[in-house]
C-alpha cells in the first residue's frame, strides 16, 4: 500500500489532468451539474467553475497529505468529503451559536447539561458570580423526556460526560442536543456525530449505536465489560491513523486535510500549576485555508483562529491562570513573593502535539461492546478530602486545589478509597490520552502518568495526582 496522498480504487491520484476529468471531478461537483456543458466539456478551468470549493480543497489537501487516504472506490470518496464537510459545519455551528453550546462554569453556576433546558426558565441572578448560578432552581438532570444522561456523580458541577439513554435512537438524541455545557472534547463529539447525521443520514448514524454501544459526549474510551480493556466510543471511532505531530513541525504549515482531528497543548505543567484551569488544550477541527492560505481550526471557544491565534489564547490562559497569587499580589499593590511562571518558548512549549485522520469507521460483524460505566466514587466528606490531600501534597497557587507529586497510582487509590471502575479517561485531554479522573463529591482527581509514552496507567505506575475542588452552589 502506498504510505500517504490519495487512492481510489487502488489507484494513486495525483493532480494530472487526465486524472482529474476521470476521477476527480466526480468528486468534487455536485452531481445535480453533471448535465452542465461546464462539467462535459472536460476543461479544469471550466469544471472547477461549477465544482464544490471546498470538496476541491478537500481533495487536493488528500493529494498532498503525508499520510495515506485511500478508498474502495469513487463513492467512498464522495461520502467521506460530505463527513468532512458536515463536521466543518458542525463545530462552526458550536462556535457560531448556531447549535446553542458553551463550556460548564461552576463559578458562574452554569451546569454540565446537554438538551435539558430546554423546558425551563434560565435566569442571570445578582447572585451568579457567587457561584449561585443563573437557574431559578435545581436542575432535574433526569427529564423523563431527556435524550441523555450525565454519567454518575454526587456533585452537579463535577463530571461533565453523558451517555445516549437506552431507549432513544442516535438520530433522534442527536436532535435533543440544545442546549449543550460541557467541555472541548465533548464537543468535538457532537460535531463529529450531527455532521454525520447531516451529511450521510440517520441509517448510517444509527448503525453507530449498534455497532459500537451506545453514545457518550465527553468520553474518549471507556473499559469494556468482559476483557477490561479501554475501548473507543463510537465519536472516537472516527478518529482514525491517531499519530504525534513532529515536535519540530513547521509552525503555520498545513498538518491535515480539512475535518480531520488535530490537538492543540498547553506548556506540559499547565495542568499542574492550575488543576481547575480548562486551557490545558483544545480539540480542534481543521477547517481549511483562508483566503490567503493561512490554515484555521476550530474547538468550542475558539473559532477559525490560525496557529498564531491558538498559540496567543493558550499562552495567556497559561500566565493569567498559573499566577493566581502573583497577579493577586501585584492588583493589591504587594510586592509577589516569587516571579511568575512564564511560557519560555512559545513556538516549542505551546504546539500542536495530536492528529486523526476523520472517516465513518468500519461496522464489524463483532458482538456489541458493552462498557463499564464509572460510579460516583467513595462517600467521603469534602473536608476529608481536603485532609488527606493537604497530608500527601501541597496546595496549589491559586488555593483552589492540590498536587500529590511522584505517587503509587495503586496507593493513592487505596488510601481514596477509589475503585479502578469509577476511573475513567478526562474529557479535557487529548484522545489516547493515559491519564485518568474520579469524583469524590466536589473534588475532581486527575491522574497523570510520570513516565512520557504510556498509554495504560497500572498500579504500580508512578503518577503525579492533580485534585481541584469544584464551587459549590450554596
Amino acid at each position: 500500500m502506498t504510505s500517504q496522498g490519495l487512492i481510489v480504487g487502488g489507484e494513486q491520484i495525483g493532480r494530472s489532468t487526465e486524472q482529474f476529468v476521470a476521477v476527480l471531478k466526480y468528486a468534487v461537483v455536485p452531481e445535480s451539474a453533471w448535465n452542465s456543458a461546464a462539467f462535459k466539456s472536460n476543461d479544469v478551468e471550466q469544471i472547477l467553475a461549477v465544482a464544490d470549493p471546498r470538496a476541491v480543497e478537500i481533495v487536493g489537501a488528500m493529494i498532498n497529505d503525508y499520510r495515506p487516504h485511500e478508498f474502495g472506490g469513487l463513492p467512498e470518496l464522495v461520502d467521506n468529503i460530505a463527513l468532512r464537510k458536515g463536521v466543518i459545519d458542525a463545530m462552526g455551528a458550536i462556535c457560531s451559536g448556531g447549535i446553542d453550546a458553551d463550556y460548564a462554569e461552576a463559578v458562574v453556576g452554569v451546569p454540565p447539561t446537554v438538551g435539558y433546558l430546554k423546558n425551563l426558565e434560565v435566569l442571570w441572578t445578582p447572585g451568579a458570580g457567587t457561584g449561585k448560578g443563573v437557574l431559578p432552581g435545581d436542575l432535574p438532570f433526569l427529564p423523563p423526556d431527556a435524550s441523555w444522561e450525565r454519567l454518575p456523580s454526587r456533585s452537579p458541577w463535577v463530571g461533565q460526560a453523558f451517555v445516549q439513554k437506552q431507549d432513544t435512537k442516535l438520530s433522534d438524541a442527536l436532535a435533543d442536543i440544545d442546549p449543550f455545557r460541557g467541555e472541548c472534547a465533548g464537543a468535538f463529539q457532537l460535531a463529529i456525530m450531527s455532521g454525520c447525521l447531516n451529511a450521510l443520514g440517520a441509517e448510517k448514524v444509527d448503525a453507530l449505536e449498534t455497532a459500537f454501544g451506545p453514545a457518550f459526549l465527553g468520553i474518549w474510551s471507556l473499559p469494556e465489560v468482559k476483557t477490561g480493556r479501554l475501548t473507543f466510543t463510537a465519536a472516537s471511532r472516527f478518529l482514525t491513523q491517531l499519530h504525534d505531530i513532529p515536535k519540530d513541525y513547521e509552525r503555520g504549515s498545513v498538518l491535515a486535510v480539512p475535518g480531520d482531528y488535530i490537538y492543540f497543548q498547553n506548556k506540559d505543567d499547565y495542568p499542574k500549576l492550575s488543576p481547575t484551569g480548562g486551557w490545558r488544550g483544545e480539540n480542534c477541527v481543521y477547517m481549511g485555508q483562508d483566503a490567503l492560505g493561512g490554515p484555521h481550526y476550530s474547538g468550542m471557544g475558539l473559532a477559525w483562529k490560525t496557529e498564531f491565534a491558538l498559540r496567543m489564547f493558550l499562552a495567556n490562559a497559561y500566565f493569567t491562570d498559573c499566577n493566581a497569587q502573583y497577579l493577586s499580589d501585584r492588583r493589591a499593590g504587594e510586592t509577589p513573593g516569587s516571579p511568575p511562571v512564564i511560557i519560555e518558548d512559545r513556538q516549542a512549549q505551546v504546539r500542536f502535539t495530536k492528529r486523526a485522520i476523520m472517516r465513518y469507521p468500519d461496522i464489524p460483524n463483532d458482538p456489541t461492546p458493552k462498557f463499564s460505566v464509572p460510579g460516583v466514587g467513595p462517600d467521603f466528606s469534602d473536608a476529608e478530602v481536603e485532609l488527606r490531600l493537604s497530608q500527601l501534597g501541597k496546595r496549589t497557587d491559586d488555593g483552589k486545589g492540590f498536587v500529590l507529586e511522584n505517587q503509587n497510582f495503586g496507593l493513592v487509590l487505596n488510601e481514596f478509597q477509589i475503585s479502578q471502575s469509577d476511573l475513567y479517561p478526562p474529557s479535557k485531554s487529548v484522545i489516547g490520552t493515559a491519564e485518568l479522573d474520579v469524583a469524590l463529591g466536589e473534588w475532581q482527581f486527575s491522574f497523570v502518568p510520570n513516565t512520557p509514552g504510556v498509554t495504560h496507567l497500572s498500579l504500580d505506575d508512578e503518577v503525579d495526582v492533580l485534585a481541584a475542588k469544584m464551587p459549590s452552589r450554596t
